[in-house]
């Protein structure tokens, strides 16, 4: 049944799970979930006013994957750090100089160079076009005493931003082969000589999703005089080591290595009015509408690793990375409507499903459906609302396409009613928290696995 008062936790008992309305499991040393009133949201671990404080979701820790090591971008930075590090460790006495390719934060380097016995021989360049970034890391460099690395606010795109950084001993390429096209790829990875060294070597990193491009990249650092001397292949990323044997070559000032890709060529398996929808997330100018449509556009399907980067590059996503993008991209650009993370959880039933993901996924589901955790975002209301005037929140649901939104009315959760928890300073980690107090994996798997297939691009 659907309502909050029958939505017991998996791990109480067996009486409380079968029992009366109103009876709730235990958590142990803990005190009982209380019920919420009409009107009232109930919250994932009683954080009190303190989280409600905090609800608003902190956008400087956007980026903190990074430094999760169970997360996925967590474990490829590992992998990577790891890499760098035995490059370090395998390169001649001497003064050292490394470039990085669209660096972000800086995380890689960085955080290998803050305890790396080469730390004083190593003078970089790090090149990352997003000011944000560029100031974090900067801070991380100076915390960490790394008085040789410098960090650029630049096109890292154009072979000008490395003029006077190279000929580089490291090389790193890492995020970037997974967001340009297979052409560029296969391009820049022929310019690399420019970059480098005598003997120099190259961290790079892909994913291995459909089409699978890994291999055509091995061949071209192969023909660019590159031999491969490592690699993790760690589903669903690669990570590359390749050393130069070859002579190395001048770089060529004013050369365009790559372009990020576009809707068009990054989801040439979407339909064109979708790809126009699309076409917003690419347009710092857009309407909050036209956002809000882009993602209600995006076709269902679980991302390959279920974070907003697959659901990007795949172009299908679910209702958790759906908004967790729509919350972020809001809280830049309208950040008056103080977009918040809010979980229902709630009974998902086969015609439900049906209607809302189709035939093979509802297939998945037990008869008698099963215990879901639905993720949606609630804004502030502005004064051109028409409806809700009287709610503190106004409820977005991006999940699936329907009639375009005008701006003013709520799109209410399409999972239908449930029992609500708003989100903190850590979505994921509230939403593994939910999941695992009232859902059943076993029946869940079936229905993850048909989401997972359902929106994948075709094979090359």
């Amino acid at each position: 049944t659907h309502g909050g008062s029958s939505l017991v936790p998996k791990n109480a008992c067996k009486r409380c799970r079968v029992g009366a309305v109103g009876t709730h499991g235990e958590r142990a040393g803990r005190a009982p979930l209380r019920e919420p009133q009409p009107g009232e949201q109930g919250s994932a671990d009683d954080g009190g006013e303190e989280r409600d404080r905090q609800a608003l979701l902190n956008w400087a820790a956007w980026h903190a994957a990074y430094e999760q090591p169970d997360s996925v971008l967590g474990k490829r930075l590992a992998l990577v750090q790891g890499q760098i590090r035995g490059a370090l460790d395998r390169a001649p006495e001497g003064p050292l100089r490394a470039v990085s390719i669209c660096a972000g934060q800086g995380h890689d380097l960085i955080g290998v160079l803050a305890d790396h016995p080469r730390r004083s021989d190593v003078t970089a360049r790090l090149v990352e076009l997003d000011e944000q970034n560029v100031q974090l890391a900067r801070g991380a460099a100076a915390a960490a005493g790394l008085t040789g690395v410098e960090v650029v606010a630049g096109d890292a795109s154009v072979s000008d931003a490395y003029l006077g950084a190279v000929p580089a001993d490291l090389v790193i390429v890492c995020g970037v082969f997974g967001n340009i096209s297979a052409r560029d790829v296969l391009a820049t990875v022929a310019r690399l000589p420019e970059l480098c060294a005598p003997g120099a070597t190259v961290v790079w990193t892909r994913h291995r999703n459909p089409p699978d491009l890994v291999p055509r990249i091995l061949e071209a650092f192969e023909q660019a005089g590159f031999e491969a001397v490592g690699s993790d292949d760690a589903p669903p990323f690669w990570v590359g080591v390749n050393r130069l044997l070859a002579d190395p070559r001048p770089l060529q000032p004013g050369v365009k290595l790559f372009e990020f890709v576009g809707q068009d060529a990054l989801w040439p398996h979407l339909d064109a009015s979708v790809r126009a929808a699309l076409g917003a997330l690419f347009r710092p100018d857009c309407s909050m509408v036209e956002l809000v449509e882009a993602m209600r556009a995006l076709p269902i399907g679980l991302p390959s690793d279920g974070s907003v980067q697959a659901m990007l590059r795949e172009g299908r996503g679910t209702a958790v990375a759906k908004h967790l993008f729509l919350a972020q991209v809001l809280g830049e650009r309208f950040a008056a409507v103080e977009p918040r993370i809010v979980h229902r959880v709630h009974q998902l039933e086969r015609r439900r499903a049906r209607e809302l993901y189709g035939e093979e996924v509802a297939a998945a589901l037990p008869a008698e459906g099963l215990t879901d955790v639905h993720r949606y975002i609630t804004i502030k209301p502005s004064s051109r609302h028409i409806t809700g005037l009287e709610r503190t929140r106004v409820p977005l649901d991006v999940t699936v396409a329907g009639s375009r939104w005008n701006g003013c009315e709520p799109l209410e959760p399409v999972c239908g009613p449930g029992r609500d928890f708003p989100a903190g300073l850590d979505p994921a980690a509230d939403l593994r928290a939910l999941e695992w107090q009232y859902c059943d994996p076993r029946a869940r798997a079936p229905y993850l696995s048909a989401l997972g297939a359902s929106g994948l691009p075709p094979e090359a």
